[in-house]
């Protein structure tokens, strides 16, 4: 927009979206004719037209010299590589470490937005705002660990937030406020400028978590730091901010960010996964020399080996006779989503089998090779899951972990035809976890007279149990193994979320049991965290099974609970260090014990 001013150019603007085809194709012929520029935003959004327009300026055949297009978009996969060839490509990228991000926030402030508000509180805001903007912007780089969802949070996010401040603090010396009202302040940043792109609850809650951290009242207390030894800068001036950001360490603590020290090589491992992605899906797929065996000769014997692990289908016709003797009968709810899941393993299962032998098949020339099949052998050779499977079944990083994957399956529900229902149920066996825990809830709605399942709510509770050593079924619930704590680990003596061990990402949990109460008998005799169980490292309200509350150790506020497939490692959490030192958070920790004791004592 400032070049267009320099330009003295007109700019017809228009958001892409549904039903804003029509308003882009007069705009771009009228440009077309008379030399304006375009500027199509959030083209993401519209990838249909792109398509369209691709072929328009192709067909092109007289123009205003002047004329030009200008799209926005989010990275897309699908945006049309012919458009993007014959365009100019600029990307806005936010800079690598908090001093980069600070760095360019502050060529953005100048003298004037400093001395904009006569009070000497807002600069020290601004600084926190300017602070807090970069922290979000650098927890995208940690992958899942930093955020559900990765956001584009952007300089218009931080300039909305700047510009609210600054009418808030204005309206303060009008009315002759002397203290901030911080609630005001919390809920405009973390719910509206920078909330309004969130879109996941767990994500909010984190978002709201840095601004109650951020924006409180000590934040004027000159010696007050937002992390140990990142103070804020005290001046009027705008090179002793400059100046105070240089000093900022190049390499930054994963801790500053509110993620534990493991969260380093959390980012480092996904750099390198993606790296090794790349050259794979981009190295020759033709045969070897030298000797070796070529691609189809590889694919075909591994095909083979497969083929021989592949577990068999499930006698569908004598399934009803053997539910019908199972613990409850064919009508009890675990039992009905233990026949669902059957049924959708058992098509997994033919799927896989019918997949390796039409590509032993087509190998040997007996059968046309499919756009399917050529996927399937690309992805096999180079270790992958082909997307046939994982378009019917689970997503997994290697074929290494998925294959066992689905004979662990097969051998858990065979295990239940053959014995009658697990003492412990491997959670990420199922493929709707969320509608087993919901089938466990109705069982237990039923059996007790006046319960109704809107009623009835899950209730957690660690056991120092592992699986081996569970002899029998629970008198109430189920019990569940499987599960893995990222971001923190679970202490078996203290019974409680503790810090992880360094350099240890993933720490398992015992045996969880799960019951189902009254709300009204929702309550724990110690404190908790709401905890989110995920199936797996995508963290999307579609992979959510339900939120467990765990005993929590004082100084870990945050942490995630991952079903992990087998030796699937891969998942992320998060955890923010409160500013309170040790000895005071031990302090607190046994007042807590103490009212707890009291309470129950009375």
């Amino acid at each position: 927009m400032n070049l267009a001013k320099k330009k003295k150019k007109e700019v017809k603007t228009v958001s892409m979206g549904q039903g804003q085809e029509i308003i882009a194709r007069r705009l771009i012929s009228s440009g077309i004719a008379t030399g304006n520029w375009i500027l199509l935003q959030n083209t993401h959004l519209g990838l249909k037209f792109l398509l369209e327009l691709e072929l328009q300026i192709l067909s092109l055949e007289e123009v205003h010299p002047e004329f030009r297009v200008w799209i926005t978009s989010e990275p897309h996969p699908k945006f049309p590589i012919g458009l993007l060839q014959m365009s100019i490509k600029i990307t806005n990228e936010a800079p690598v470490g908090l001093k980069a991000g600070l760095k360019r926030t502050y060529a953005w402030v100048n003298q004037d937005m400093l001395d904009a508000i006569p009070r000497p509180e807002w600069r020290t805001v601004l600084y926190t705002m300017c602070y807090m903007h970069s922290i979000l912007q650098e927890r995208r780089k940690f992958g899942a660990i930093g955020w559900a969802i990765a956001y584009e949070y952007n300089q218009s996010d931080l300039s909305a937030s700047v510009q609210f401040i600054q009418n808030h603090m204005l309206d303060m010396e009008v009315r002759k406020v002397k203290e901030i009202t911080w609630t005001t302040v919390r809920y405009m940043v973390s719910e509206i400028q920078y909330g309004g792109r969130v879109s996941d609850d767990w994500d909010r809650r984190l978002l709201n978590t840095f601004s109650d951290k951020y924006f409180v009242q000590n934040m004027f207390d000159p010696s007050y730091a937002l992390f140990p030894n990142y103070t804020i800068p005290q001046g009027t001036d705008i090179a002793v901010f400059r100046s105070h950001v240089e000093q900022i360490p190049i390499f930054d603590n994963p801790e500053l960010f509110g993620i534990h020290a493991n969260g380093d090589l959390v980012y480092r491992l996904k750099g390198t996964s993606e790296a090794f992605e790349t050259i794979l899906e981009t190295q020759p797929k033709s045969g070897g020399g030298s000797g070796g065996m070529t691609r189809e000769e590889t694919v075909d014997k591994l095909a083979e080996e497969l083929l021989s692990k592949v577990p068999k289908n499930f006698d569908i016709a004598n399934l009803r006779a053997i539910f019908t003797k199972l613990q409850g009968g064919i009508t009890n709810p675990i039992n009905i989503a233990f026949r669902q899941e059957i049924d959708r393993l058992q098509a997994v299962i033919s799927i896989t089998r019918s997949t390796l032998q039409d590509l032993q098949l087509a190998i040997a020339g007996t059968i046309i090779l499919s756009s399917n099949l050529i996927d399937a052998m690309n992805a096999l050779y180079d270790a992958r899951v082909p997307k046939l499977w994982t378009e019917v079944s689970w997503t997994a990083p290697t074929l290494g972990v998925w294959f066992p994957s689905l004979v662990a399956r097969y051998e858990q529900w065979d295990r239940w035809l053959k014995q009658g229902r697990p003492k412990v149920f491997w959670l990420t066996g199922f493929f709707n976890p969320q509608g087993f825990i919901t089938a466990m809830r109705q069982e237990i709605s039923r059996k007790h007279q006046g319960w109704a399942l809107d009623d009835v709510v899950v209730y957690n509770t660690v056991t120092k149990m592992e699986a081996e050593d569970v002899k029998d079924h629970p008198p109430e619930g189920i019990y569940i193994q499987g599960l893995y704590l990222d971001g923190c680990a679970w202490s078996k003596k203290e019974n409680k979320l503790v810090d992880s061990a360094p350099k240890q990402l993933f720490a398992p949990l015992p045996v969880l049991h799960l019951n189902g109460v009254l709300k009204t008998n929702d309550k724990y005799d110690y404190a908790t965290y709401v905890c989110p169980l995920y199936i797996s490292k995508k963290r999307t309200d579609q992979l959510l099974v339900l939120p467990l509350k765990l005993r929590i150790v004082s100084a870990l506020l945050v942490c995630f609970i991952f079903q992990v497939d087998l030796n699937d490692f891969v998942a992320g959490g998060q955890a923010i260090q409160m500013d309170h030192s040790r000895s005071m958070l031990a302090v607190l920790e046994r007042l807590v014990h103490l009212l707890l004791g009291l309470r129950t004592n009375f």
